[in-house]
């Protein structure tokens, strides 16, 4: 018993440990956006602009989304879950700030990163990633279009005893999401910039449109004076 005791000691410490030092990366990584949203935001929204952030990286499941009301309740506790939901939506429907702060933010964290893998002696590789959300059980959000299930292509592989999967595409509700990364070789991947986009409804996009801009923007923000980008 003391054994099992003094085991669980070890774990609850371990943990606790890996937590704070997961926070204080997180604090290190946004550090100069929480800077850029001091300059023209309250720092209650501020705060909460973390707070979300937080609550994301530790709920979210690739199953299953975050309800705005669940995110509310997880960063204000679940007894005060209304009050939450109030802080983020007070949050997200700010006119004070735009999604080109966190725009800016990316593309500087892209700069030094390309700077710390030249002075490595490795070569910057910039890739170029076409992906989707699929919301297959949803039909009243804003801006879902069709999208090809990938999903479902996996679960009408032909197996063993089955021969007969669908002859067409299987299509569900969902956002297109394009985005260009940087990594290296033996790297890990890092986001440069990114955008989710629609083929339906009043924010109705193309995606030759969408690639324009982004590399317009790429060359733009990192391309100018870098000769990795070149």
């Amino acid at each position: 018993m003391h054994k099992a005791f003094l085991q669980n000691n070890d774990i609850k410490s371990s943990k606790s440990r890996l937590s704070h030092l997961l926070l204080h990366k997180l604090d290190l990584y946004l550090a100069d956006v929480q800077l850029s949203l001091d300059s023209v935001l309250d720092k209650r929204l501020v705060r909460t602009f973390y707070d979300l952030i937080v609550a994301i990286l530790l709920h979210r499941h690739n199953s299953m989304g975050l309800l705005l009301s669940e995110l509310g309740g997880y960063i204000c506790g679940f007894s005060h879950a209304p009050a939450g939901t109030k802080r983020i939506s007070n949050l997200l429907r700010s006119k004070k700030w735009t999604s080109t702060i966190i725009d800016n933010f990316l593309f500087s964290q892209t700069r030094k990163r390309l700077e710390s893998l030249v002075k490595q002696g490795k070569r910057p590789l910039m890739l170029w990633d076409d992906s989707r959300l699929e919301k297959a059980e949803s039909w009243f959000l804003e801006g879902l279009c069709s999208v090809e299930s990938s999903k479902a292509k996996r679960l009408t592989r032909i197996k063993k005893g089955y021969y007969s999967p669908p002859n067409k595409r299987i299509c569900v509700p969902g956002y297109h999401w394009t985005s260009t990364l940087l990594s290296a070789l033996g790297e890990s991947v890092s986001v440069c910039q990114m955008s989710w986009w629609t083929t339906r409804g009043k924010y109705k996009e193309y995606g030759r449109n969408i690639m324009f801009r982004m590399l317009e923007k790429l060359q733009a923000q990192v391309g100018k004076g870098n000769p990795t980008c070149a």
